[in-house]
């Protein structure tokens, strides 16, 4: 006999699930097929089933489970937003050097985001995605997620005092002031060239150093970058400590 309360719970569990997992970081990459995202959600909803506290759904309306199911539907949105706010620092901040190095203008585009990204924004987040799994945090990423059943329990989600709205501004401004810090010693390097091209024009104005600078800065852009990467996988391996405590900030505001 099919047992109709077990399969709403089940569907519950897993419509956090599943859209937490179309937007979170890594588990987004490659933008999976649907029924690979599917039966994923679903093998977790599973195993989490036994060990979450489940709500009373004894003669509940229609409408008022589908108003519940679209609210843990909201709260899978918000968290995978939030763990995906750390990535979207790293491409910020590559966007910013390929502005000041010159390589906007060869932008190409992106299937996994379905929009054109720079070059260097590209490979820092290539390489962001690789120190992530050397690191576990895609296994991290699910324990906060199993973890978020026992701060916001089922159907118990609500916005509160707008309490949530500040939090997220809050870590939405920290996500430029994070770019700009990984960016921060090749920026530096990018503008003193660029001072340095300055006083050449004022003091040789024979000299065209507006043809010169894009060669110059190019160059040396890529090798200060080249000098610092390897200081990348020690300070992505900080960065992605912000996605925890983010995600515990916003869970405990929902």
């Amino acid at each position: 006999m099919i047992d109709l309360n077990f399969w709403l719970y089940i569907l519950l569990i897993s419509a956090r699930m599943l859209s937490f997992i179309s937007v979170a970081p890594f588990y987004s990459v490659g933008n999976p097929p649907p029924m690979f995202k599917g039966a994923f959600g679903l093998s977790l909803a599973l195993l989490l089933y036994p060990v979450i506290s489940l709500p009373n759904l004894v003669n509940m309306k229609i409408l008022t489970f589908a108003a519940l199911l679209a609210g843990e539907v909201v709260v899978g949105l918000i968290l995978g937003y939030t763990a995906t706010l750390v990535f979207n620092s790293i491409r910020i901040a590559g966007q910013l050097l390929d502005v000041q190095i010159g390589l906007s203008m060869a932008a190409i585009f992106d299937p996994q985001s379905e929009s054109q990204n720079t070059l260097l924004s590209q490979f820092l987040y290539s390489l962001a995605v690789l120190v992530y799994m050397l690191v576990d945090g895609h296994h991290q990423l699910l324990q906060s997620l199993a973890k978020s059943y026992e701060l916001i329990p089922l159907i118990s989600f609500e916005l509160g005092d707008g309490k949530f709205v500040w939090q997220m501004v809050e870590i939405f401004s920290g996500v430029i002031l994070l770019a700009l810090k990984i960016a921060g010693p090749v920026l530096a390097v990018l503008v003193i060239i660029d001072l340095s091209l300055g006083l050449v024009a004022r003091t040789v104005p024979q000299l065209n150093v507006f043809m010169l600078a894009f060669p110059l800065k190019i160059g040396l852009g890529i090798l200060a970058l080249a000098i610092v990467s390897p200081l990348f996988a020690s300070v992505f391996k900080n960065v992605f400590t912000l996605i925890q405590k983010d995600l515990s900030i916003i869970m405990r505001y929902l």
